[in-house]
């Protein structure tokens, strides 16, 4: 193509409205030029000077402006003097929102352009480099015309003349929206990355098995997957109980615990790779066997259940042989149970093999509904009916007064050695039967008698199962017991588990209210750990709110927890409601809670629980020194309640 081919073709080729606005632009400022050239008597064609505009001895202006219109960068000028004009390039005028031209140039339309949040540091950035004669760099959002916000870095230096005097403003300005959110989100996912734990908090600390929670996680998952076997055993000491007691419960109970942290290693390691082992009961460790055959399953029972009693444990510096004993249940995909009805079979499965002196029972299929839930009543029945059951306390140290004005109250079932154990998978089949009710009462009368034989400033929390909360039976209840031993019902506080299933809502929130106007408090428990949390505080007349442990035991290591307790005191303080944290184990752990404002703490470092039996009353356990609280723990931490 020649240049005749050329011209033609821009001659036939419509400008934009862009292109044709810089063309008359340019057009008029040419026209103004030749004006002002004509009028001081210059030729045109003799005294034009073709010089670099970026050499040294250009105008400055002119230099930074050309500097920056080759970097496609936008300019704006700040002159000094009785008008303090301002103009401002094209690119600039497009930063801002704005055709190139459509606007009157002014400081006021600038910084009205400003986000208001960067205003007075754009403004001061300006006097800074005015009065220090130096350059400034900062980077602030637009507001644009039409709402859209922009990220603009400004290079701000000082304009002087030819004798070194100051003569105005010039800024170089550049978009750099996207440099700006990239250089956010690696700054989020850094600070993401620092905080997210990559583990979640789903094994015992001592036993490295997968707790009762997550354990039952699995086996739903695997009730989805297809088929395989689940598998519970049953361990404890061989030998009679031993008669001398500890702080943490009797030597028995210890010594049992402390063997399933031995056994659980050996199983571990006795299983294929792809089981998993989890703890479901105080004694019991689970066994998945997922996709594994019958025989094959049957043959791993049997082999595991011979080396647990053929091998000696070292136990509290003695070796000691186990009794072992277990239940194996087969599933498929057809089978209608859930994981907690598969455990419940194979719990009574191992029973039932304990009973007749096997060592294991095995179920080719779950058990029918209406079987086990006869047996599961009836198991629970005669707990109830023969008393397994003790009555634990723990104290709550008061952070302002630094003393232990309450204790919870907490149930421990008594196993077939009648040692204590913690009752939480008990517990799960009493609410699935519907017998939770006469538990919650039993606990609840025996708390009720403990502030009526003791002293005016007890206080005591009793746990409530969301179940019996729905049930207006426990409300009848409550008020009669009150009226009839004459107590202050201000030295009760009833906890509601924040995980808690309530059958009926209605039922549940005239509980609270009608608790509250007896006198008792409310307190909601492990909050943070289900995802009601914010509901109950809305809806319920939260007295306190008890910080789930899981955010308490690292927190002096770990700044997601610190971010989430803090966050959460805040919000309970807005509320009015005050705050409790579990597992304070340690002097620094208590320290850095009173340091946030919480207002109670809960923990072995405060307390381990206590039978009320060594007692009359609860009011009497000391709170131990620190020598005392870093003594190694004497009953499982899961049963700290």
């Amino acid at each position: 193509m020649n240049l005749d081919e050329l011209v033609e073709l821009a001659h036939a080729a419509q400008p934009s409205a862009l292109e044709a606005g810089q063309a008359r632009r340019t057009a008029r400022r040419i026209q103004r030029e030749y004006k002002h050239a004509t009028a001081m008597g210059h030729s045109l064609i003799e005294d034009l000077e073709l010089r670099d505009p970026l050499t040294i001895d250009s105008d400055e202006a002119a230099r930074i402006t050309r500097a920056a219109q080759m970097a496609k960068l936008g300019t704006f000028t700040w002159t000094c003097g009785e008008t303090g004009h301002m103009s401002w390039s094209d690119e600039m005028s497009m930063i801002l929102g704005y055709a190139p031209g459509a606007v009157q140039p002014s400081a006021e339309l600038l910084f009205n352009l400003i986000h208001e949040e960067d205003h007075d540091d754009f403004r001061e950035a300006i006097k800074h480099s005015w009065q220090q004669r130096s350059v400034r760099q900062i980077t602030c959002r637009v507001v644009r015309p039409d709402g859209i916000v922009r990220h603009m870095h400004c290079h701000i230096e000082v304009l002087v003349t030819e004798d070194g005097q100051p003569s105005g403003i010039i800024g170089t300005g550049q978009d750099v929206t996207n440099r700006e959110l990239a250089r956010r989100e690696m700054e989020r996912l850094k600070r993401r990355c620092e905080t997210v734990l990559t583990v979640l908090a789903d094994r015992e600390p001592d036993t490295c098995l997968l707790t009762r929670r997550r354990f039952l996680d699995e086996i739903d998952r695997a009730l989805r997957a297809g088929s395989g076997a689940l598998l519970v055993l049953s361990v404890e000491t061989a030998g009679e109980s031993h008669p001398q007691t500890t702080p943490g419960g009797t030597a028995r109970a210890v010594m049992n615990e402390q063997l399933v942290g031995s056994v659980a290693a050996l199983v571990t390691n006795l299983v294929s790779r792809g089981d998993m082992c989890g703890r479901v009961g105080a004694n019991e460790i689970g066994v998945l066997m997922h996709n594994a055959p019958t025989r094959l399953a049957r043959a791993t029972a049997e082999a595991v259940l011979e080396t647990l009693r053929s091998q000696e444990f070292l136990v509290r510096h003695s070796r000691v042989r186990a009794q072992a004993w277990g239940g194996l249940v087969r599933y498929s995909a057809r089978t209608e149970a859930d994981s907690l009805d598969l455990l419940v079979d194979a719990e009574s499965a191992w029973r039932r093999a304990k009973a007749r002196g096997a060592a294991l029972k095995v179920l080719t299929e779950p058990a029918p509904a209406a079987e086990r839930r006869d047996t599961c009543r009836g198991r629970i029945l005669t707990a109830i009916q023969d008393n397994r059951f003790t009555l634990y306390a723990q104290p709550i140290l008061d952070l302002n007064l630094n003393q232990v004005t309450r204790h919870e109250i907490l149930l421990r079932l008594l196993d077939d050695t009648n040692a204590p154990v913690a009752p939480a998978g008990f517990l799960d089949i009493a609410e699935r039967v519907d017998e939770i009710l006469a538990i919650d009462m039993m606990v609840l009368d025996r708390a009720l008698l403990l502030i009526a034989e003791g002293p005016e400033t007890a206080h005591y929390h009793v746990n409530l199962s969301g179940r019996s909360l729905g049930d207006d039976r426990l409300l009848r209840h409550v008020d009669d017991q009150i009226r009839r031993l004459n107590v202050d019902a201000g030295q009760l506080t009833f906890e509601i588990t924040e995980t808690a299933v309530i059958g009926n809502m209605t039922e549940a929130r005239r509980f609270a209210h009608s608790v509250r106007e007896l006198g008792c408090q409310l307190a909601l428990d492990d909050f943070g750990s289900g995802y009601g949390s914010f509901t109950y505080l809305k809806y319920f007349p939260i007295d306190l709110v008890k910080i789930d442990g899981d955010f308490i035991s690292k927190i002096c290591t770990t700044k997601v927890d610190q971010v989430m307790v803090r966050s959460v005191v805040d919000i309970c303080a807005a509320l009015g409601i005050r705050t409790i944290a579990e597992f304070a184990e340690d002097a620094p752990t208590v320290d850095l809670l009173r340091g946030y404002g919480i207002e109670f703490a809960q923990g072995y470092a405060i307390g381990k629980p206590a039978p009320i039996a060594q007692s009359r009353t609860v009011s009497s356990l000391a709170l131990p020194t620190l020598g005392e609280r870093s003594a190694k723990r004497d009953i499982p931490r899961s049963a700290a309640g």
